[in-house]
Formats: C-alpha cells, structure tokens, sequence
C-alpha cells in the first residue's frame, strides 16, 4: 500500500466500502495514478484493495440509504463496481474524472 516514489497523494480520507453486504471502515488513499482502500483491522472483512484509476470507466455520485448523500461508486473496465461511502466526495469524483479525461 506505499505510494511510489513518482505518485502524488491527493486526498487521504475516512470511508466506507461495501464488500457484499458488510460495509467496511478504513482509509482511502488517492493518489494520481490509484484508489487505494485499507481497512481497519476490527472488521470481518479485512485487506487492501487498490483500483488503477487508468481502470476507471465511471464514477457516479450515490446515496446511502437512499436519501444521504455520502456515496461515490467506481466502475472498471471489466464491470466491477465499488461502492465508497465518504464525505467531500463532490471534490474526490471530479479529481478523478479529471485523471481519466487525462489517460
């Protein structure tokens, strides 16, 4: 999970990620070139889960229940979805749609 030495992080944020129905707490790193999650230790589900942002076909805005708008999905290029609850998504989503306009 240690950034390289020619990759910048942008935003080091709390979050949520869904792993079937289990929502996982950990911390999600941004970096130019990844989406890197690692979950807190206390969780079932435990682990890293790195997504290459030259993967990314599609982030969309979501709401957690429904009707609290905290969500952010990701969708790669061989159909897996992620779905991240975290604040400030609003500024995470068009930092990121910005590294896949510029792939």
């Amino acid at each position: 999970m240690e950034k390289t030495d020619n990759e910048q992080i942008h935003f080091n944020v709390l979050a949520n990620l869904f792993r079937g129905n289990e929502s996982v707490g950990g911390k999600l790193k941004i970096t130019d070139k990844r989406l890197i999650f690692k979950s807190h230790a206390l969780n079932i589900q435990t682990g890293v889960t790195e997504i290459p942002i030259e993967k990314i076909v599609k982030v969309n805005k979501r709401n957690t229940l429904r009707i609290v708008p905290n969500g952010m999905s990701i969708i790669t290029q061989d159909g897996i979805e992620y779905k991240f609850v975290l604040w400030s998504r609003g500024k995470i989503i068009n930092f990121i749609n910005n590294r896949i306009a510029n792939h």
